[in-house]
């Protein structure tokens, strides 16, 4: 007999099938009998329910306590911390009730520290304690978690109070700090909030914990103590570890960093200052074909690596990055600047990174959807940024020492990496490469230990025979055939099928396109183009631009069209729109300058822009600087016309009123423009006013390596007279606030009172 509430029957002994009485269309005739029939209420529940009723509030909160208490540990412990928190926090509480009710939340969680820094809530209360206790109190909390701050730093909310400890210790107290994590700051740094901590330690850290810290990328013996000599402290860089080891122990130090920095960088845990430290090291020191290993794991973590430009060694390893990748690889980290630009442009390193980036991706189709937008958007603030201009000079005059400071020039032009073989070898294929930085000799044969141990194993004399040896062979035979190639070339043995031929070299990051022409795409011609936003921006702005210390070499840059003539090509109207609004600036007298800055003095001009072009110290020498660079052009360009145009409507009739001052800079530049007809009209006009020869008067306001060539052209009597200074020149210099070098001193003579 079937079960009343069953939805099939068994097959009747005929053996006939039985019709189903549930149906899964919508709207079957078995729809009904296929629901579950509905559940009965219990009579326990129906009890409980009703005495709920009869409870009252107080009653509830009770049974709800009693049950949390049952089920939650330390929760009692909890409620009472949180209690009197309530009355530390508002900034009203006295300090004396503040360090009252620290001390008592302090007694209530003794011998439970460890348990509640899990906790969210509990975790922000001991912080408050160690934020607003004393020395006494912190020492508590540190001696009760000291045992176990290494599991601290990995949890969600105990590794919040690690870094309230780091962040309030005392300078004497950061390297006890540092000793609790010797060992493990490898495996903290391969974790998010191990991470922080570590970030947070770097940073309060000496220069000497600093090194310790880093030194554990570089072997087991820095693991487990300070170096065989002690000298962990003492190492500032892993180049100045490599330059005094064997290439064996080179070889084992590369493996041991890339064993501990990969999973690093595959998990783009990459905002530690101590990590992008680390990432440059290895960039540097590394094999071609390891560097090309991490520089596609970099690449693939996308903005990860932006997190890096803020520092300096991050900037430079995100440099190196872009420098060694493949055209993939760069252009992965040009769409990850989409929206950072900005920021990067006015940052003290990320600048660097966009100015490697338009200097060695060759798509510029991208880098002028993705950089170039962004960029102009900033222009005219950007004009007057140090950095920002640094970015523009990569354009207009690329690699010139004279616009990027030593150590910027350094990260913009890194070695060249060359890599003998195909790609995707491991870092133990030292044989099939050729790298400038360091010749691992014949290290390969020296088998697979692990970290450099085999060092620790005495050889036989010939060919590493003995029991490291006989330990290395059953682990050969499971190599490739072209790895135990590698060994017989690294033994002596000739290579099978080589005749000794090299495989194919390669330059890591080579581009094809040639850089005028990378340079022409970018800076583009047109009305939306940015060399005509840049043009009219510099324009607008020439006399302000003109006067200040970093933007007036972007000045002298457009006005002379860029190195090769590339932006007076582009847009030669917008270059003679500056030239006019520099003649006309010049065309000023000293009285009409100074009236202006009266009418002004509501908006508050800046004290130099109310001095004359020609008197102010950086205008009056970035003119003389671009008036000497027509003599270089071959043929004329945009600097010559400018010569001509500064000449007839600037200083044609007036070059009495400049002479002792500021302005015989620009003047004597004129002598020497390369320009016939300006030479011969200047010097018709000087001539008179000046009571020295032309040559020997203008050969002192010109730089050193020129005046010297003047000087041999002259002789010796002359060359002598000519570096002569008078005695008070350096006292007029420090009158003036200006400090220079000797040479400068040498090149620049007592200059006459300036012009009313």
């Amino acid at each position: 007999m079937a079960k009343p509430g069953g939805t099939a029957q068994p097959p009747s002994k005929a053996g006939k099938p039985v019709a189903k009485t549930g149906n899964k269309r919508k709207g079957g005739a078995g729809a009904a009998a296929a629901a579950p029939p509905p559940k009965r209420a219990r009579a326990e529940d129906a009890k409980s329910k009703g005495d709920d009723k009869k409870l009252s509030t107080k009653e509830k909160r009770a049974t709800i306590r009693e049950k949390k208490l049952l089920h939650k540990k330390n929760w009692n412990v909890i409620q009472d911390a949180v209690y009197l928190w309530e009355k530390l926090r508002p900034k009203e509480t006295p300090d004396a009730e503040r360090k009252e009710l620290v001390s008592n939340i302090l007694k209530k969680v003794k011998g439970k520290l460890l348990e509640l820094c899990n906790h969210h809530t509990a975790s922000r209360i001991i912080q408050f304690c160690i934020k607003f206790g004393g020395d006494a109190e912190r020492r508590v909390v540190m001696e009760e978690v000291r045992a176990n701050v290494v599991e601290l730093s990995r949890s969600k909310y105990g590794h919040f109070l690690v870094r309230k400890l780091i962040n309030t210790a005392k300078k004497d107290e950061i390297p006890g700090l540092v000793k609790l994590f010797r060992g493990h700051v490898a495996q903290l740094l391969r974790q998010p909030y191990g991470a922080d901590v570590i970030t947070d330690l770097y940073d309060v850290a000496s220069t000497t914990d600093r090194n310790a810290l880093c030194a554990e990328f570089y072997g087991k013996e820095f693991v487990l103590f300070d170096g065989i000599s002690g000298e962990a402290g003492r190492l500032h860089s892993l180049k100045q570890l490599m330059a005094g080891a064997a290439p064996a122990k080179q070889r084992a130090i590369i493996q041991h960093m890339t064993k501990a920095l990969v999973p690093i960088m595959e998990k783009a845990l990459l905002h530690p200052p101590i990590t992008h430290r680390l990432v440059k090291e290895y960039l540097d020191n590394a094999t071609g074909l390891s560097v090309e290993d991490a520089v596609e794991t970099l690449s693939q973590t996308g903005e990860a690596v932006l997190r890096m430009v803020h520092t300096h060694e991050g900037a430079a390893a995100a440099c190196m990055v872009l420098a060694y990748g493949t055209p993939r690889d760069r252009k992965r980290l040009v769409r990850a600047m989409k929206g950072h630009v900005a920021a990067m442009a006015a940052d003290e390193w990320g600048h660097t990174v966009l100015c490697m980036a338009l200097g060695c991706v060759d798509d510029t189709s991208l880098t002028g959807k993705v950089l170039v937008p962004e960029f102009k958007e900033l222009l005219s603030e950007g004009v007057h940024q140090a950095t920002a201009v640094r970015v523009l000079m990569q354009l207009l005059a690329p690699g010139s020492r004279r616009h990027f400071p030593p150590a910027i020039h350094e990260m913009l032009h890194p070695p060249q990496r060359t890599v003998r073989g195909s790609s995707g070898k491991s870092v133990t294929d030292l044989d099939g490469e050729e790298d400038e930085a360091l010749d691992f000799g014949k290290a390969a044969g020296d088998g697979d230990a692990e970290d450099g141990d085999d060092l620790f194993v005495k050889k036989g004399k010939e060919g590493g025979k003995g029991k490291a040896a006989d330990k290395a062979k059953p682990k050969a035979k499971g190599r490739k055939p072209e790895e135990a190639d590698d060994d017989k070339e690294a033994a002596g043995a000739p290579k099978e099928g080589a005749e000794g031929e090299e495989g194919p070299e390669r330059v890591l990051g080579a581009s094809k396109k040639d850089p005028l022409l990378r340079r022409r795409e970018l800076l583009g011609s047109g009305p939306k183009s940015l060399s005509a936003a840049l043009t009219a921006v510099v324009t607008a702005a020439a006399g302000s631009l003109l006067r200040s210390p970093h933007s007036c070499e972007l000045v002298v840059e457009v006005a002379r069209g860029g190195e090769q003539g590339v932006l007076y090509d582009l847009d030669s109207a917008g270059v003679s729109a500056v030239h006019s609004a520099l003649v006309e600036d010049a065309a000023r007298t000293a009285e009409e300058v100074a009236a202006v800055g009266e009418d002004e003095e509501e908006a508050g001009p800046a004290p130099a822009e109310r001095e004359h072009v020609l008197l102010s110290y950086y205008s009056s020498r970035a003119l003389r600087r671009l008036i000497l660079a027509a003599a270089d052009e071959q043929p004329a360009g945009a600097a010559a016309a400018f010569v001509a145009a500064l000449w007839e409507g600037a200083l044609q009739g007036r070059c009495a009123q400049w002479v002792g001052t500021h302005g015989e800079k620009v003047l004597a530049a004129l002598l020497h423009s390369g320009v016939p007809a300006v030479v011969q009209a200047a010097s018709e006009e000087l001539k008179p006013l000046v009571k020295q020869p032309l040559e020997e008067w203008a050969s002192r306001f010109l730089s050193h390596g020129q005046g010297q060539r003047q000087e041999g052209e002259a002789g010796k009597e002359d060359a002598g007279k000519a570096a002569k200074v008078p005695a008070d020149a350096g006292s007029n210099k420090r009158a003036k606030g200006v400090e220079g070098k000797r040479a400068a001193a040498a090149e620049e003579p007592r200059e006459g009172p300036k012009a009313a």
